[in-house]
């Protein structure tokens, strides 16, 4: 007779997320949205120079501009690099871009601000004129404080979905010992004192036992007759 053969068993344990990591491929899809404005950015200034502005892109010559007030230059060439690099990490479960992401667009973020607040402060005599007018400084702004808001969601997600440290593990104590109360010895009583010896000539006592009776002298023998 035969037997079929075991089924197969796996003794492989599961997988163990790492802390927040539900939360990764969130944060790659925001990533990829800034790297998509950044993209748009670029996109304009190819549409108004054509090819070579490329250059000026890579960082390869500064010769061909945009007269406008935002534009894609080397930084935001490595800018899109990382995020590229990110949104794969994140969406293979690599939690490190929680950090890593976290810099990435703050700086990018710090960038946009200065963008907007250099506008704001120049010559013009209407500030906010620069900022709206014509129609592509208004998309070129918008794109700006688009990813200046994506830099402010992301933080608040990592911060939301963190995991907290666990406390130090502290050794339990020892069970407690149980509580006996105190028993007070017995009273003291002295010791037996010695037997006082018996007097000179006095047979000593028998061992053990009652002390034999007293024997009778013997009779007095009759006198003898006289003649």
């Amino acid at each position: 007779m035969s037997y079929p053969p075991p089924a197969a068993t796996s003794y492989l344990r599961p997988p163990v997320k790492a802390p927040g990591s539900a939360a990764l491929p969130g944060l790659a899809v925001l990533m990829i949205l800034t790297l998509v404005l950044e993209l748009a950015v670029l996109a304009y200034d190819m549409e108004q120079k054509g090819a070579a502005y490329l250059g000026t892109a890579f960082g390869f010559s500064y010769t061909t501009f945009v007269n406008a007030p935002v534009g894609f230059f080397a930084g935001d060439l490595s800018t899109c690099v990382a995020l590229l690099v990110m949104v794969i990490a994140g969406f293979t479960g690599r939690s490190w871009i929680r950090a890593g992401g976290t810099v990435l667009l703050t700086v990018n973020a710090y960038g946009t601000i200065q963008v907007l607040a250099a506008q704001l402060a120049g010559p013009n005599p209407d500030p906010s004129a620069g900022l709206t007018k014509p129609l592509s400084n208004l998309l070129l702004n918008a794109d700006e404080i688009a990813q200046m808001l994506i830099a402010v969601v992301f933080a608040i997600i990592v911060l939301a979905t963190r995991t907290p440290r666990p406390a130090p593990q502290i050794p339990p104590a020892p069970p407690a010992q149980p509580y006996y109360a105190y028993q007070p010895s017995s009273p003291y009583s002295p010791p037996p004192l010695p037997q006082q010896a018996p007097a000179y000539g006095t047979p000593p006592a028998p061992a053990y036992g009652t002390p034999p009776a007293a024997v009778d002298a013997p009779p007095v023998p009759p006198a003898p007759p006289t003649v």
